[in-house]
């Protein structure tokens, strides 16, 4: 008895431990893609907040611009991520309509409330 509850331990202990390095490879690999992947002129968040563009790289260290004449250093390990700036060229919301269409989806709009009315039911009372 004593001994099947030992292998249980030792089985739920190596699982423990299996499972705990992996997220530790994961995310070592993942810090280390992040690190490459800094080049100058990169948006950079720092793991204090500081928002700023990569002016120099060296292999320890990384100068960034927080406003414009305000260079800061940093070790590389101190940058939490590379933010993507969003471009003025991208629209979030899909491409812009042209008059033409924006005319012809108001009256679309227009013939549908119109058809709502139609069939809508008068309200019966209940007494």
């Amino acid at each position: 008895m004593s001994s099947l509850i030992l292998i249980y331990v030792v089985v739920i202990g190596g699982a423990f431990m299996f499972m705990t390095s992996r997220g530790r490879k994961k995310q070592a690999a993942q810090s280390q893609m992040m690190q490459t992947a800094l080049v100058p002129g990169a948006e950079v968040r720092t793991i204090g907040g500081v928002i700023g563009t990569v002016l120099e790289l060296t292999d320890e260290y990384v100068v960034i611009e927080t406003t414009p004449g305000v260079k800061l250093k940093f070790t590389k390990q101190a940058i939490a991520g590379v933010t993507q700036p969003e471009s003025a060229e991208t629209s979030t919301y899909g491409d812009e309509l042209t008059p033409a269409e924006e005319e012809a989806a108001a009256e679309e709009s227009a013939a549908d409330e119109s058809e709502e009315h139609e069939d809508a039911k008068p309200e019966q009372k209940v007494g």
